[in-house]
């Protein structure tokens, strides 16, 4: 289905955005299955929900010819394919429905669609049966296992997307929040669903990608020795061994990320948190042309947190900052007590990020350098977020970019509410 390992990630990448992007749950799914149906070169997709009450799978959406008509249709727990799907509670591969006698051919007799073939996942949540998907008539070809790998992972996030969808709707039912309020809080969700997802999607990824690029890498090696270095042949070697190094290190990137442990709540000093992120990062930075301005509160400061995820995620901004900037450059970092909150900004006198780019600077595998994996910035955000901050961003192409953190000063404040648990655990 993919080209290469790298395509596949960024493609896997952008479902999760999809699935992950609205609470408008109709938005979500039709978002989710278009690209889906590109991805899988598929006439058209389905997805079911769970009637428990009625015993039946009702069309939640229905892409393709006739959609609008399949959605009338009603199905028992036991009919067809996705009936089928849906009671045994495994994937299931059908490469011509015709010799299929699970197959119910009512749908299509109403519609006046034509099935071919299906790739049919379940969609669970909590290990419960919430739907099933269904992927229809390849036109390259038969379905794949490779096709029924990516149905998994895309039914797994539709799952999260379907119980979101369904608690904030019981949630604006049952409290009346202001606008902002309403809108700070579905941010928290998404954002926080978008880094659960992409932590179960990069473990897969990783493991698989890891062996065949060492491989590559290896042969590459080999090659290499056998050629004199006025050989063309000798630089063709070097060319994958740059590139299979470049993939090593992305997916060396992956497994951190996803390996990243939990906080553990401590009492963190803030001048020496500051300090000590500061201080490693200008052992690692390349260049030695880049001014640090500090403005840190008295050493009396402190707040929960981890010390050691809170350095990383300042090292991770320092060093966005230093790739940002042509020497000579300047970071300046402030980081004071604000009510009951803890003020962190980051600036430099970099390039500055383009318009177009803020929205989408956090977001898994995006990046506008020509090395990286993309992951400092996520890395960030997740770090924040499991420690009940926020953090944005502000920038004008060609004069820099300013980070800022906010996190709770006060222990009392680390009580988790409904939004940020569901945003942030399973």
């Amino acid at each position: 289905m993919f080209k290469d390992s790298e395509s596949g990630v960024k493609a896997l990448a952008r479902l999760s955005t999809l699935v992950n992007s609205s609470l408008d749950l109709m938005e979500v799914l039709d978002n989710a299955m278009k690209y889906v149906e590109v991805l899988m070169d598929a006439e058209a997709s389905s997805i079911f929900e769970v009637d428990y009450e009625r015993d039946e799978l009702v069309f939640r959406l229905a892409r393709g010819k006739e959609g609008d008509k399949a959605r009338e249709v009603r199905l028992s727990m036991d009919e067809g394919i996705a009936g089928y799907v849906a009671h045994d509670g495994e994937p299931l591969l059908v490469a011509d429905v015709s010799k299929d006698k699970r197959f119910t051919s009512r749908v299509d007799e109403y519609t006046g669609f034509k099935t071919r073939s299906i790739a049919c996942v379940p969609i669970k949540h909590k290990g419960r049966l919430i739907g099933v998907l269904e992927v229809l008539n390849k036109r390259g070809g038969a379905f794949e296992e490779e096709d029924l790998e990516v149905l998994t992972v895309v039914s797994n996030q539709i799952g999260i997307a379907m119980e979101n969808a369904r608690l904030y709707q019981r949630l604006q039912e049952e409290f009346t929040l202001t606008a902002e309020e309403l809108k700070k809080a579905q941010q928290k969700i998404i954002q926080g669903e978008r880094l659960a997802a992409l932590g179960r999607l990069s473990q897969g990824v990783a493991h698989e990608v890891r062996n065949p690029v060492m491989s590559i890498g290896g042969f590459a090696r080999r090659l290499k020795q056998k050629f004199s270095r006025d050989d063309p042949s000798y630089n063709y070697a070097e060319i994958i061994l740059k590139e299979a190094a470049r993939l090593e290190k992305m997916v060396r990137d992956v497994e951190n990320y996803t390996k990243m442990r939990e906080p553990e709540f401590r009492e963190v000093n803030l001048k020496k948190l500051i300090e000590l992120a500061v201080g490693e990062w200008r052992q690692e930075k390349t260049s030695p042309d880049i001014q640090v301005n500090l403005d840190i509160a008295d050493e009396e400061t402190t707040f929960p947190g981890d010390e050691d995820l809170l350095s990383l995620a300042l090292k991770n901004l320092l060093q966005n900052a230093g790739d940002a900037m042509t020497d000579p450059g300047e970071v300046s970092i402030s980081a004071h007590p604000q009510g009951r909150q803890i003020f962190i900004k980051v600036a430099d006198t970099g390039r500055g990020i383009s318009p177009e780019d803020i929205p989408q600077i956090f977001d898994p595998f995006f990046t506008s350098k020509t090395q990286g994996s993309g992951l400092g910035l996520t890395t960030v955000q997740r770090i924040v977020i499991e420690h009940n901050g926020e953090i944005s961003v502000k920038s004008t192409p060609g004069q820099g970019a300013e980070f800022q953190i906010l996190l709770p000063l006060y222990p009392d404040d680390m009580q988790l509410s409904e939004f940020e648990v569901l945003g942030n655990k399973e």
